[in-house]
């Protein structure tokens, strides 16, 4: 089911809880109903393999989280990364949608990706174009390189 491995992939970018309504955005699935049996279906294969890591229902959001007893054996692995996590499901986002206006991305992923979109662009991965009255986003070369994307 590839909503459910959307839904794992944001969940998996994501350095914050992701509400019902974002999932729901991202994926198309507008009964959020069945959109809440995915992400339990997805937690609950989680659990039956026994993984380190969890998904968890918290504050009205989702979060995938390492479990807690294995934070203190693996926490020296955690480094900061060349990009926000935020920045980073911005140009996950971007890598299924190239070429996107600027302002259709703030529609579907919120007002925080201008300061994603201006880190993205300032780290050489996304260059804007201007397209009437927003941007047009385009991948550059070295994301294309350093994500080994082939043909696009």
């Amino acid at each position: 089911m590839k909503e459910k491995r959307l839904v794992e992939a944001a969940l998996f970018m994501s350095s914050r809880k992701l509400s019902l309504e974002e999932l729901r955005k991202l994926t198309g699935i507008g009964a959020l109903g069945y959109l809440e049996k995915v992400v339990r279906e997805l937690a609950e294969e989680y659990r039956e393999r026994g993984s380190a890591i969890e998904i968890v229902a918290e504050d009205g959001g989702y979060i995938m989280r390492v479990k807690a007893e294995y934070i203190e054996e693996v926490k020296d692995f955690a480094k900061e990364a060349e990009l926000s996590k935020s920045a980073l499901r911005t140009l996950a986002y971007l890598s299924k949608h190239e070429g996107m206006l600027k302002s259709e991305l703030v529609k579907r992923l919120g007002s925080g990706v201008y300061a994603d979109v201006k880190e993205l662009v300032k780290a050489g991965f996304v260059k804007e174009r201007k397209s009437g009255r927003s941007s047009k986003l385009l991948l550059t070369e070295k994301f294309k390189r350093m994500f080994r994307v082939e043909g696009k």
